[in-house]
């Protein structure tokens, strides 16, 4: 980066700040660190950033004015300076990132013509650099303003000065992510047509400047170039009054919103101006802010319900740096300057992680200049209600009890949880759903203005089922009005070899309520159900004995009549004895 001098990392206490607050807006914003980079001899010069993984990275030019080269600073999300990259003589214009690598965009400048070319960079998130490509436009100037990364691509917005009639023109490359030229594309006019930034949306291009006619510097207008994927100009507008216009940063959301500053309008020299138009080119409204002295608009970005505006306004203390907020329909949310001598402005505004992070410059005089990096975080009001009292709220761990709480919270995502039950006896308040129809308890919230939510509770009853003899199903929580069905596995047990314990009903309060197995009501009230059962005679066990003893009586029978049919007849008498012989 240089000489150590050239590079002295000062911080500058949050006293610095004057905060110019419009009290119609209810939110809080406030500026959260000052850093500025550069020491009172040195020239160190902002003119862009983006933030990647917490970290924001800053391109421009350090050194001294006779002598800069092309810088890049990483700055930690504590505001530490972490490291930084040098090139050739020059600076970066223009900085992105797709989340991995960082790409820059710039002009180099040279002794001999061409007296300046344009050039872009990668590099991975450590500042290491990975390629670095240069492009002669013309045999004098040429330059690269802006560099946008889609679809593994970059897009890169610059111009090319000639002699004669041609003056400058826009062109616009496409390489792809290792540098590779992909195709060259020149917006050919007459006169100056000079690019100061471009956006992509829906796959147009979008590229602002000026236009004047050659050898004029008093017929200037803001200038507007859309062109397809390809490249080929799909439509040109320009825009202005009798005086100069200058368009010098655009953003596409609902709409196509344009800033720069204005001499045809307003109320001083020149005065800040925002501009929203359809993606035809025309004006839906036209803003303009400052007073009698010169004041610019410089950069935009939006997020989802504010255009965040950046620039400088002169006042009898000098030229300072101004941070505005307007609403999607023009209406001027908020206003903020900052303190800081000498003659200062912001020149680019990103936002990200819930803060709108802005880089400017600090001019100490003559070819000195320091580079100012801060950003401002709005602060919301989060109000969470509850049905009645002992319920709480959490937001990030911070608890808090009581029927309406509230906590002050930035446009971060936050983790909100409310009690999930509050019981009283076999009644509870259960958690239900949030009143904006998010059911999940915890939840992440990202807040965008102030904001009320009722955590909606529902009223549950505890069924209790019990019996002391098998299994009893259904017991729990209800929700007050619905049904709840509780049931007995079996509605017949055996006691014992003669017994059954038969299913007598469920018993609530000593009073038999319903003599079925299963057993359905609505649920207005805690309930203790009992299973109740009746001893009674197993049937199949007497059917079994009496069978046993009609076997029985039956062999006992057939032992009898068999001994009986078995019994000997009686014994004959002895036979007579054999006569006489003699």
């Amino acid at each position: 980066m240089g000489s150590t001098a050239n590079h002295v990392f000062c911080s500058i206490l949050v006293a610095c700040l004057t905060l110019v607050a419009v009290t119609a807006c209810p939110e809080k914003t406030f500026q959260t660190g000052l850093q500025i980079i550069g020491s009172e001899a040195d020239y160190v010069v902002f003119n862009g950033l983006t933030v990647v993984g917490g970290n924001v990275y800053i391109g421009g030019c350090s050194g001294s004015f006779e002598n800069h080269v092309w810088t890049i600073w990483k700055i930690s999300v504590d505001g530490r300076l972490v490291s930084s990259a040098t090139g050739g003589k020059g600076y970066v214009i223009s900085i992105t990132s797709d989340g991995l690598r960082i790409y820059v965009a710039g002009v180099l400048e040279h002794d001999t013509l061409p007296k300046t070319t344009g050039f872009l960079a990668a590099f991975n998130t450590n500042l290491e650099k990975l390629w670095e490509k240069e492009w002669v436009g013309s045999s004098l100037f040429s330059h690269f303003e802006s560099i946008v990364v889609q679809d593994e691509a970059l897009y890169v917005a610059g111009e090319a000065q000639y002699f004669g009639e041609r003056a400058t023109e826009i062109v616009l490359h496409k390489y792809d992510e290792n540098g590779s030229l992909l195709w060259e594309k020149t917006f050919v006019g007459v006169g100056h047509q000079e690019s100061e930034s471009m956006t992509i949306s829906n796959g147009e291009i979008y590229i602002v400047g000026t236009t004047s006619p050659y050898g004029s510097s008093e017929l200037i207008d803001g200038l507007l170039l859309v062109a397809d994927e390809d490249g080929n100009e799909a439509n040109r507008v320009s825009w202005g009054g009798e005086k100069r216009d200058f368009f010098s940063d655009v953003k596409v959301g609902d709409e196509v919103y344009v800033c720069g500053y204005t001499d045809s309008y307003g109320k001083g020299d020149l005065d800040g101006l925002l501009l929203k138009m359809d993606r035809s080119g025309k004006v839906v409204w036209r803003r303009t802010f400052g007073g009698a002295g010169d004041d610019s608009f410089l950069s935009l970005c939006i997020d989802s319900d504010r255009i965040h505006v950046v620039g400088h306004v002169t006042t009898s203390r000098g030229m300072l740096p101004i941070y505005l907020q307007y609403g999607f329909n023009g209406t001027l949310l908020g206003n903020w300057t900052l303190a800081i001598d000498s003659i200062s402005s912001w020149t680019w505004v990103y936002a990200a992680d819930g803060a709108i992070h802005m880089v400017g410059n600090n001019m100490r005089g003559l070819f000195r200049n320091r580079g100012i990096y801060t950003r401002y975080v709005t602060s919301y009001l989060l109000t969470v209600n509850f049905p009645g009292d002992g319920l709480w709220a959490s937001l990030d761990g911070e608890n808090k009890t009581g029927r309406s709480v509230s906590f002050e919270a930035t446009g971060v995502e936050h983790r909100l949880e409310a009690a999930p039950y509050r019981a009283e006896g076999e009644t509870r308040l259960a958690f239900s759903m949030w009143s904006d129809s998010v059911t999940d308890n915890p939840r992440g919230i990202r807040l965008k203005k102030d904001t009320v939510l009722d955590a909606v509770y529902r009223v549950e009853h505890h069924v209790s089922v019990s019996s002391e003899i098998g299994e009893a199903s259904g017991g729990g929580w209800y929700v007050e009005g619905s049904i709840a069905t509780v049931s007995v596995a079996s509605s017949i047990i055996p006691k014992d070899f003669f017994t059954n314990h038969v299913f007598d009903g469920w018993v609530e309060n000593g009073e038999k309520v319903s003599s079925s197995t299963v057993y359905s009501f609505v649920v207005t009230k805690p309930v203790r159900l009992v299973a109740r059962w009746r001893a009674e005679l197993n049937p199949v066990a007497l059917c079994i004995l009496l069978l046993l003893v009609i076997l029985l009586t039956i062999a006992v029978l057939l032992v009898f009549l068999t001994r009986k049919k078995r019994r000997k007849p009686p014994a004959l008498p002895p036979p007579p004895p054999p006569p006489d012989q003699a």
